[in-house]
This record gives structure tokens, sequence and C-alpha cells, in this order.
């Protein structure tokens, strides 16, 4: 009979961990994280492409001031296809990426791993500005937003 009691105490105190894990609302009594993986996109506009469609997936490490990334871009042109358009290239790019304060404002600065210039990435240091908690801006290396009126370079979290 104790052997029994002692299985299911031990089963439930399992199951009540496995429950709690990840859980923000444990009230302290499991591991939590003040930030989720975050995935934005959005459609930019490109030079050489009818635009170029972004997936931004941040996955934060515990301080929530870094972690890593995945990126990937496509770059769409215009078709007669019910979609109305189709993909030419795609890239994907990976790495760090750190949060960063700059005159009262946050950026987000991705810098891809080098092995990523052999999938034809980029390996440019990007910059994003963090507008609100589900918007995201690219901005240039000096922090810059574009000055061209009409275009939007802007990413939203999904949810």
């Amino acid at each position: 009979m104790k052997k029994t009691y002692y299985l299911a105490a031990a089963v439930l105190g399992l199951a009540t961990m496995a429950s709690c894990s990840g859980n923000s609302s444990c009230n302290g009594t499991c591991n939590s994280r003040e930030k989720a993986d975050e995935v934005y996109t959005g459609v930019l506009p490109a030079a050489d492409a009818d635009g170029v469609t972004y997936t931004l997936k941040l996955d934060y490490d515990d301080n929530n001031t870094k972690g890593d990334y995945d990126l990937t871009e496509q770059f769409m042109a215009s078709d007669t296809t019910a979609a109305g358009y189709k993909i030419q290239n795609t890239f994907q790019s990976e790495g760090d990426f750190t949060v960063n304060t700059k005159d009262g404002k946050k950026y987000i600065q991705l810098t891809p791993d080098v092995k990523d210039s052999d999938r034809g990435a980029s390996t440019d240091v990007m910059y994003f500005l963090v507008e609100n908690d589900s918007t995201i801006t690219l901005v240039s290396s000096d922090l810059e937003a574009s000055t061209m009126p009409g275009l939007n370079y802007s990413l939203k979290l999904q949810k």
C-alpha cells in the first residue's frame, strides 16, 4: 500500500512539474521567461523584385536581451496566376541577435553567421527599430529609418 502511495505521489509531482514547464503563471515555482519566441513577418520593398517577404524568428535567451535568429527572405515577382505573384529566390540566414538601446529607442541587431554566404544570404549586419510591442522596422546601419515616401519597412509580430 505504501509503495502505491509513493508511486502515485511521484507521478502527481512529475505531472505538476510538466504542466508548469514554460508557464509564466506558476507563481515562481517553475522557470519562466518574460518573452517567448517571436515571429515577425511582412513584405518589404526591393529594388530588384516586386517585394521581399521577410519571416524573422527570434529565439530569446533567458535574459531577454539576446538570442538566436532565423531569417527567410522570399523575393517575389508579379505573375498572372491566382496568387498574383511567384517566388523568384529564397534566402535563409541565421545567427545571433542582441537588443540594444540608443537615444531612448530599442533596436534589434542581427549578426549573421559567416556560413550563410555559402547559401547566397547576406552576411551584413541588419538593424530593426522596435516601434512597439508588435512592430519592428528595418533601419540603416546608422539606425535611421527610410525617408522614401510610401515605402513600408515594417514587420508585424505573428500571434
